[in-house]
């Protein structure tokens, strides 16, 4: 573990949050993009709109032995909005009006405000301003007494372009801050193996931090150190790649498996298609999110009654009633009517019993059969999954779309 990393108190403030209404998706964000810059988020806190509890957050933070203290939300021009004024006035400091700020609100209303918009332009005289591309108020960056004050807005699509193009660039000119970082998305696996995979490597390297983050169907591994660790950083690398290179799909721990998918449709100049009863179009879906899908697929169906999977896919009755409608031979016919239908060279179908109900004695609640249909050779495939209905069609979505990724990345 790296003792002497920067470390920083995250503050997350606003009735909304603080209820839940609202999910934290900035505490998530700014851990992980701060810690790629080599300042660890210790602590978050959460408050609501209340001066009281802010001022004492910042007291605590002044009182630790925490090296950033960063705030999200409460930069607006609402009577609640008052996060920046309680922050400065705690640590004894004015705000005066901003040329900064003013112009962005000149540039965000052109036909002119209303005057509650203009405490968004307060700041203190020589704070080092972040700006706002896509709202109205600014964040700041405020050096006090060996500790850094950030104050950032508060809504995601804000936030993050103003973290990412603002202070980022500015954090990083700091030299005691770099950090050796490595990234790795892991699929195939699952954490019991990928555990006993590691027992012996965990041990070796004292002085570099390996940490896991297992989510369904997926583990992003980060491995970090000191720049004085240069050594033991590379080595662990090295030994790290070599013991789960199998399961290693990219180097970009926030990759995603359907992005990958889809370049690799459109390197072969592939088009895909699903069929899909128990996913109901997740798999569809979750590709066509991506941006540049319609590159790679015109057309899917979800075909979740036996009647639809025989008049739209031409899958034979007397297949589900000798085999089940949850069955090799059924996702087998299923991708073939779908290439017949679509003419795609990738086609996927799904049958399954997802529960909670259903099932048979011979085929449980939880089994999955899916069909891959790929340049006129089928593979079928079966899943079981002792989980919840939509988790179950997470996993099969997410282990599904891993499967394709592994039978066209090496098509030439």
């Amino acid at each position: 573990m790296i003792e002497n990393k920067k470390k920083a108190f995250l503050l997350c403030v606003g009735d909304e949050v603080l209820s839940g209404k609202t999910i934290n998706t900035n505490a998530s964000f700014l851990s992980k993009t701060l810690g790629k810059i080599g300042i660890d988020v210790a602590k978050i806190s959460t408050v609501g709109d209340s001066e009281l509890a802010i001022e004492n957050e910042v007291k605590d933070f002044l009182n630790s032995d925490f090296d950033y203290l960063v705030t999200t939300g409460g930069l607006g021009p609402t009577h609640d909005d008052f996060t920046k004024e309680v922050v400065f006035k705690t640590l004894g400091i004015e705000l005066v009006l901003r040329d900064e700020g003013v112009d962005l609100l000149n540039k965000y209303f052109p036909s002119g405000y209303t005057h509650c918009n203009i405490k968004q332009a307060y700041f203190p005289k020589d704070a080092l301003l972040l700006n706002n591309d896509c709202g109205t108020s600014m964040g700041c960056l405020y050096n006090y007494q060996n500790k850094t004050v950030i104050v950032l807005v508060g809504p995601p699509s804000e936030l993050i372009p103003m973290v990412n193009n603002y202070l980022v660039p500015i954090i990083n000119k700091d030299n005691s801050n770099n950090k050796l970082f490595k990234e790795y998305l892991l699929m195939g696996t699952c954490e019991s193996e990928v555990e006993e995979l590691l027992k012996d490597y965990y041990k070796k390297y004292n002085n570099v931090t390996i940490n896991p983050y297992f989510s369904i169907g997926k583990i992003r591994f980060e491995i970090t150190a000191l720049s004085s660790d240069l050594n033991d950083f590379n080595n662990a690398i090295n030994d790290f790649e070599n013991i789960l290179s199998d399961y290693i799909v990219s180097y970009n721990g926030d990759a995603k498996i359907e992005d990958l998918v889809l370049e690799e449709l459109k390197r072969l100049n592939y088009h895909i298609s699903f069929s899909e009863s128990c996913t109901g179009g997740m798999m569809a879906s979750l590709f066509i999110n991506t941006s540049g899908a319609s590159n790679a697929i015109d057309e899917s169906f979800v075909c979740y009654s036996n009647e639809s999977k025989i008049k739209l896919l031409g899958v034979k009755k007397e297949t589900i009633e000798k085999y089940d409608v949850v069955s090799s031979e059924v996702v087998a016919e299923m991708v073939k009517g779908l290439n017949k239908l679509t003419n795609a060279n990738v086609c996927v179908a799904t049958s399954g019993y997802a529960g909670p109900t259903g099932g048979t004695k011979e085929i449980p609640v939880g089994t999955v059969w899916v069909g891959i249909f790929i340049n006129g050779k089928i593979i079928t495939k079966k899943y079981y999954y002792k989980t919840s209905r939509n988790i179950l069609r997470e996993r099969v979505t997410m282990n599904t779309f891993y499967d394709i990724y592994k039978l066209i990345k090496n098509i030439n």
